[in-house]
């Protein structure tokens, strides 16, 4: 059985950029199926719960078991997947540069509903602070990977990668 693996893509990049392109091909080399909403065409674009509602819908649509849902997202699009979590507890949540502790946000610091977390997060970030991203993990105890980049993490594709396939492993192994 494989896992559904769904990607939100951040505000102002979309699902099939660099990141997309890696996750997708990492989640087809390894048997999984894998989703990238594009959320530039929802009703509010800039609006993340617009993004929410039209993730959120497309779970119920889709019906996949908790066990094997994993939800990534990547700046906005992490503030997304938490947020999608509360109502699809997922397998695990994958999340790079998330928007957390953002006072234009209808809610700064969404619970996470998984225990299977990893959050990697730029140190030379001048979009979201790192620290958001740390007082996430000293709150649930969750794995954060701080890098030597800014906000798109462009120059930790790599890393990016080994931490995905480290992160999928425990997820594949619980399978039936």
């Amino acid at each position: 059985m494989p896992l559904h693996i769904c990607f939100a893509h951040g505000k102002e990049s979309g699902p099939w950029g660099n990141k997309g392109q890696l996750l997708s091909r990492i989640a087809r080399e390894r048997g999984h199926e894998y989703s990238a909403l594009n959320y530039l065409s929802c009703e509010q674009p800039d609006n993340p719960e617009s993004r929410v509602k039209m993730l959120t819908e497309y779970l119920t649509e889709m019906q996949v078991p908790s066990e094997e849902l994993v939800l990534i997202g990547s700046s906005m699009g992490g503030y997304v997947a938490a947020r999608a979590s509360q109502q699809f507890p997922a397998a695990g949540i994958f999340l790079m540069a998330p928007a957390f502790g953002l006072t234009q946000y209808p809610m700064q610091w969404p619970e996470l509903n998984s225990t299977h977390i990893h959050i990697i997060h730029g140190l030379f970030d001048s979009t979201i602070p790192w620290m958001n991203s740390n007082q996430v993990s000293q709150n649930t105890g969750c794995a954060l990977h701080l890098l030597s980049d800014d906000h798109r993490l462009t120059d930790s594709i790599n890393v990016i990668e080994e931490d995905f396939i480290a992160f999928l492993e425990p997820l594949e192994q619980a399978l039936p």
